[in-house]
């Protein structure tokens, strides 16, 4: 039985079922007796904090990990463990949290990577154009288009995603598993994505579906398991909890209410902390921008739109055509980045896979890159003052598990993006550039790391935030700007930037040119 009382045939889906799972790695418990259905025609949520063992239980349902104990069942046949590949061949389907792609291959090579269609005596070429046109059919069905021959490295994060979950589509899985699959989309493409996943569950698919957005998970599932420190502390369905459950149930408690200081005085009679003249480069044009000592200004916008550009140009690692960049009224748009590190200006970016920590380096390593000064002493790399430092903020971010030895790369994402806010905020700064502050993060860890944003605005700090939940940006900014095609083309207020209001803008839809649309004050 699907959704809306829908009779699937027998045996053409698929349901799977993990009983008593345990999962050790040396003497951390990951995984503890968790058991978990998924059944045709439902989706299946499952929520918790970062490092809860969420993406552990993702990977043993699709064999890439073996679970130390417990079993699962495949259409009612047992199975003590299975590969990747047999998980594969039977029907599982699965979109990761970290893309998996090969960025010098084309998004055709890539979606149909290891399952080529082939052409020729006995099979021996790529049949290049059947690949391409099974990329436009899938983009045509579910209604996200892409260009079969674009390079993987060329697009923009949320068009990876749909790459990865168009890879998924093409196998025809029966049983697909999403790891925070809208954690790097914007609303708009949120949205679609939401549709494709609700329609795989009316088609007869059984969907598991790790997310940290509540109203996702209240809008799609039917189904819910919680996970806190690997044990499941409430699991049914979902219409038989609230979502004050689910948000005790994650946190071991009440989620704490921000905390934000009313400013003293209007932000415009305060001196800047970051000021933008007529900044121009490849993919922006004519930016003015004025960030003010406790000022929070959110940057709204579909993705792709100079976001990241920007925010590059304003750390000093691409080159500016031409304009002014002032920090506390002196100017560093001539400066190099550690210039700029060394004057005050604080940089998170969006990718902490990629641009954001080194995942081979430890904890105490990654909190001192960039600013040796803090661990150095005459002249030599102090190991001591490293661990010692490491241990502070470890305890301040609730950084788990808190080992100042411990390696990045095996922190959960949201333990890991706790390291990159708090190496840029643990050192005296003028001025913060923070991109995606919360992307896939727990709801408790998110709510920490957003109140140590309005920490550093009490402080005076000036904060110039990009984020794609536009309730991020109400939360936190005194003022919301929205780029589109490289540029500013409005401001508001926060108290008027309502969806309504922001999404013309975003999506180029509010006026003619956007230059001359523009109402940027600077």
């Amino acid at each position: 039985m699907g959704p809306r009382g829908a009779v699937y045939p027998p045996r053409i889906f698929m349901s799977l079922t993990l009983a008593h799972i345990d999962k050790r790695y040396g003497e951390r418990a990951v995984l503890d007796d968790v058991s978990l259905a998924l059944v045709p025609g439902r989706i299946h949520a499952l929520v918790g904090e970062n490092g809860a063992g969420k993406s552990t239980l993702l990977r043993i349902a699709c064999g890439l990990v073996t679970q130390d104990r417990g079993s699962l069942t495949v259409d009612h046949v047992l199975k003590s463990a299975w590969s990747a590949q047999q998980a594969t061949a039977l029907g599982v389907g699965v979109v990761h949290q970290h893309f998996t792609l090969v960025d010098t291959m084309t998004v055709a090579e890539n979606v149909v990577l290891g399952r080529e269609p082939r052409r020729g005596p006995w099979g021996l070429w790529v049949d290049r154009d059947q690949a391409r046109a099974r990329v436009i059919a899938l983009g045509k069905k579910y209604k996200m288009p892409l260009d079969p021959d674009a390079q993987v490295q060329s697009l923009s994060v949320g068009e990876r995603q749909r790459v990865e979950l168009m890879r998924v589509l093409d196998t025809g899985a029966k049983c697909v598993l999403l790891d925070e699959p809208t954690a790097v989309l914007s609303p708009g493409e949120i949205q679609g994505l939401l549709q494709i996943i609700a329609e795989l569950a009316r088609a007869g698919a059984s969907v598991l579906l790790i997310s940290h957005k509540l109203d996702e998970v209240f809008a799609l599932a039917q189904d819910i398991t919680v996970l806190r420190r690997g044990k499941v502390v409430l699991a049914g369905p979902l219409d038989t909890v609230t979502r004050d459950d689910v948000a005790h149930a994650v946190v071991g408690g009440s989620v704490k209410t921000l905390t934000r200081t009313a400013a003293s005085e209007q932000h415009a009679d305060k001196p800047a902390a970051l000021e933008v003249k007529s900044l121009e480069g490849e993919g922006l044009c004519a930016i003015d921008l004025r960030v003010a000592r406790g000022e929070i200004v959110g940057i709204a916008g579909v993705e792709g739109n100079g976001q990241r550009v920007l925010f590059e140009a304003l750390a000093g690692l691409r080159p500016k055509v031409r304009g002014r960049v002032s920090l506390d009224a002196r100017a560093i748009e001539d400066q190099a980045p550690h210039a700029r590190r060394s004057a005050g200006l604080g940089f998170v970016p969006e990718d902490r896979e990629i641009t954001g920590l080194f995942a081979s380096l430890s904890i105490s390593e990654n909190l001192c890159l960039g600013d040796p000064g803090v661990t150095h002493r005459e002249r030599q790399l102090s190991r001591s003052a490293m661990q010692t430092h490491a241990e502070q903020v470890i305890a301040r971010y609730d950084v788990r598990p808190a080992l100042p030895d411990a390696l990045v790369g095996t922190l959960s994402g949201g333990n890991a993006q706790k390291i990159l806010v708090a190496r840029e905020l643990e050192r005296p700064l003028t001025a913060l550039l923070i991109a995606q502050p919360t992307r896939g993060v727990d709801i408790g860890a998110a709510a920490a790391i957003r109140q140590h944003i309005l920490d550093a605005r009490a402080k005076g700090v000036g904060v110039l935030l990009v984020s794609s939940e536009l309730d991020e940006l109400r939360a936190l900014c005194d003022r919301v700007v929205v780029m589109h095609s490289g540029a500013i083309v409005t401001e508001m207020p926060v108290e008027q930037a309502t969806d309504e209001r922001l999404g013309p803008w975003m999506l180029g839809a509010a006026g003619g040119s956007h230059v001359a649309e523009a109402s940027v004050q600077p």
